[in-house]
């Protein structure tokens, strides 16, 4: 190991020594001084997005009726939810969708539509609802379709007809396919 001797030594006598620390220095300071530029631009944005975030903050404070509001929320939800089918089970669920639709079928003295199966599925937007698909089929004159649509539409549990199909047959019928969507709450589990 060279003794510090003949390191000064060194160091006075070369001057491309010198001037390659000197360069190595003045090379790290502007690198410090760039990254320390990084670190206050980089503080400069988060201030701002703090910045943001406090006026909104602020501009939401000032407002005022957030009684009303929230009572208006809540009163939104207690209609979309007394707007759900009910039921204990997925089974259940399925049976009362496909009672309602039969009972509406004979009501309306609709004999050539029939169920053409029943699936439930939880919804995958929504943890506390089941969606229950129910599929009509067969052949039905026009303004037993519109009856049908409207018995659909008027229900005041949530139903909404996802798929329609229909054509006309010789006969003049309609050879129809339809999906309904029926939502159920899904009960609390103890």
């Amino acid at each position: 190991m060279p003794n510090i001797k003949q390191l000064l030594l060194e160091w006075q006598e070369n001057p491309k020594l010198r001037l390659g620390v000197l360069l190595i220095i003045a090379i790290l300071i502007s690198n410090g001084l760039l990254m320390l530029d990084d670190y206050r631009l980089g503080l400069l944005e988060e201030y701002g997005v703090q910045q943001k975030k406090l006026s909104k903050l602020q501009y939401v404070q000032q407002q005022s009726g957030w009684a009303e509001k929230a009572e208006s929320t809540h009163n939104l939800r207690l209609q979309f939810e007394n707007g759900l089918w009910q039921a204990a089970s997925k089974g259940l669920a399925q049976a009362n969708v496909q009672t309602w639709f039969n009972e509406k079928l004979r009501l309306l003295h609709i004999s050539g539509l029939e169920l053409a199966g029943a699936s439930v599925q939880n919804d995958s937007t929504n943890a506390s609802v089941w969606q229950v698909a129910i599929a009509i089929k067969g052949a039905a004159t026009d303004a037993e379709l519109l009856e049908l649509l409207n018995h659909i539409e008027q229900n005041p549990q949530q139903m909404q007809v996802t798929q329609l199909q229909f054509n006309r047959d010789l006969q003049g019928l309609l050879r129809v396919a339809i999906q309904v969507n029926s939502t159920f709450q899904v009960p609390d589990q103890p």
